[in-house]
């Protein structure tokens, strides 16, 4: 395997287009060297995807040869934004020669607001009123991913919660259920705004993390969506 310098150190490009940001991050180790983020609304991701990462990597002095390993955001989120961001990476990383990790969305989510507590719960918009979410403990899922309403979801998470902890509330699902998490069960702190989107930097982290315990698969050809439900049109050729 390929290495950046003298010093046995690797480069991470980390990428997430899963939900309302496109964020790009260029990390040699544990050191970030750049990171971009953009607000995305209109989830046409893959127009801006491409000129970002160009625009990291000159601003970087690197070259696409430099990257040891590629990390992308796979889901959950937006199907047409985790689309792009897999082609993206997956011809990125063939064409180099290197590695390519799938992150969790929610995951990632939850380790931009790690600092904040070690009980995380992100939330993304799943739409029909219902949210991606997983309850996070010290960076690890306590349970799974699938789209529900948030009653089902307090059902769920509230027996995992010990007396007097806090929940810190992250992601774009805040906004769509403000209602409804104004009187959750527990203690909660909602993160500030700049820790309610994804950042690349986190994707890398947890790809070299992973890497290095030996449990990532790091094949381009086996990275994946995880939609965690069938995207529309599977869905309606199943009806």
């Amino acid at each position: 395997m390929k290495r950046s310098n003298e010093r046995n150190t690797m480069i991470i490009l980390g990428v997430d287009t899963s939900g309302y940001s496109v964020s790009v991050a260029l990390m040699q180790d544990c050191d970030l060297l750049g990171e971009y983020t953009v607000l995305s609304k209109d989830l046409r991701n893959a127009v801006t995807l491409q000129p970002l990462i160009d625009s990291l990597m000159v601003s970087c002095r690197m070259k696409l040869n430099d990257v040891e390993l590629f990390a992308v955001a796979n889901g959950p989120g937006s199907f047409t934004g985790i689309r792009s961001g897999l082609v993206t990476v997956k011809a990125m990383a063939y064409a180099a020669g290197s590695m390519a990790v799938g992150i969790s969305s929610l995951r990632a989510l939850a380790r931009v607001a790690q600092e904040l507590g070690a009980l995380v719960l992100p939330m993304f918009d799943a739409r029909g009123g219902r949210v991606y979410s997983s309850l996070y403990r010290d960076g690890k899922a306590c349970c799974s991913d699938e789209p529900r309403a948030i009653e089902a979801l307090v059902r769920q998470v509230v027996p995992m919660i010990g007396e007097g902890e806090r929940v810190i509330l992250t992601g774009n699902g805040l906004a769509v259920f403000e209602k409804e998490i104004v009187d959750l069960p527990f203690i909660t702190v909602r993160a500030p705004a700049e820790r309610q989107i994804i950042r690349a930097s986190a994707v890398a982290q947890l790809a070299l993390e992973d890497w290095k315990r030996g449990v990532a698969e790091t094949d381009p050809f086996k990275l994946d969506a995880h939609y965690a439900i069938a995207p529309s049109a599977e869905r309606q050729k199943q009806t």
